[in-house]
């Protein structure tokens, strides 16, 4: 039996090279090991779903970057258009984000319930299951629930300070689409947007719409009034989830190191010090066996996996 899924003619055909390139690694992948899973992200989510897909999926997976949301909506909407491919067992991860969503083959994917991946990061329980595996504290330590006091407070401070660009950005992404896609976001915060004091526990918003205005030529996107307020009405329904999770978890990781470089040089608390190289770039993978998993992710992997 023939098991490569595309020929020759077939990659040619395609256009855009991310496509292109996940194709190719697809059926490198489907001729080596046809009986696999085979997982389709946006790009960074295989550090969050892929011990997750381990351990649900009970066969073996085979994940392809296709570098970006639009990428695996192109890849599966080729994929659907020939019988013979459907044999593969295939699933699809995406990010919600401040899109509306609507397009019915999503129905077919598993969308995060949050704005992104980054967002399961954020809880609670992530940050306190990472201090007791990683730092060393227990339940019932005095300084463990102050740290976490100051997490959440903090955390709520940060939502707060980054709740008017969070709002901006959902309105023009709900009224333009995919046309602003010359207006890029790092995975953090515009520099100077925003100030961190850890000493006072303080977040501080050092910006307005005048300089969103002037930063990202955002008149070229005017959204009215009404638009800016059910945009913030939606991210402050679930501010954990509902806002972009880069911009939380850029929060977090700041939080975690200003933490670890307190026990460096605080003797009293040296016992949960711990050299931890941590960076923006491996936060994702460091903290997925702590970040949450939803039973919606569960149930979509046992069934694209069966």
């Amino acid at each position: 039996m023939n098991t490569q899924a595309f020929t020759v003619a077939d990659l040619i055909a395609l256009r855009d090279i991310s496509v292109n390139t996940a194709f190719m690694d697809f059926n490198h992948a489907v001729v080596c090991n046809p009986d696999a899973l085979f997982v389709f992200y946006e790009g960074q989510d295989n550090d969050y779903y892929y011990p997750r897909l381990q351990r649900y999926a009970g066969r073996p997976i085979e994940p392809v970057k296709c570098n970006g949301k639009g990428k695996v909506v192109s890849v599966y909407k080729i994929l659907v258009t020939k019988p013979e491919y459907y044999k593969y067992r295939k699933g699809f991860f995406v990010d919600k984000d401040f899109d509306l969503n609507t397009d019915p083959d999503l129905s077919n994917f598993y969308v995060t319930s949050g704005y992104s991946i980054e967002n399961y990061y954020l809880s609670d329980s992530c940050m306190e299951s990472f201090l007791k595996q990683m730092l060393n504290f227990h339940t019932g330590d005095a300084l463990l629930a102050t740290i976490m006091d100051d997490y959440r407070i903090m955390r709520q401070r940060y939502l707060d300070a980054v709740l008017l660009f969070n709002t901006w950005y959902c309105a023009i992404k709900r009224k333009y689409g995919n046309a602003i896609n010359d207006i890029n976001l790092d995975k953090k915060m515009p520099k100077g947007f925003i100030r961190i004091d850890y000493p006072a526990k303080n977040v501080l918003q050092q910006y307005s719409m005048v300089e969103i205005m002037s930063g990202f030529n955002a008149a070229q996107y005017p959204v009215s009034p009404a638009e800016m307020s059910s945009a913030e009405a939606y991210i402050k329904a679930d501010m954990l989830k509902n806002h972009r999770g880069k911009y939380g978890l850029s929060f977090m990781y700041e939080f975690i190191d200003n933490l670890i470089l307190q026990f460096k040089n605080t003797p009293a608390q040296a016992s949960h010090y711990r050299k931890i190289t941590i960076s923006y770039d491996n936060i994702l993978s460091i903290l997925s066996p702590f970040a949450d998993t939803e039973q919606s992710v569960i149930e979509y992997i046992s069934r694209v996996a069966a």
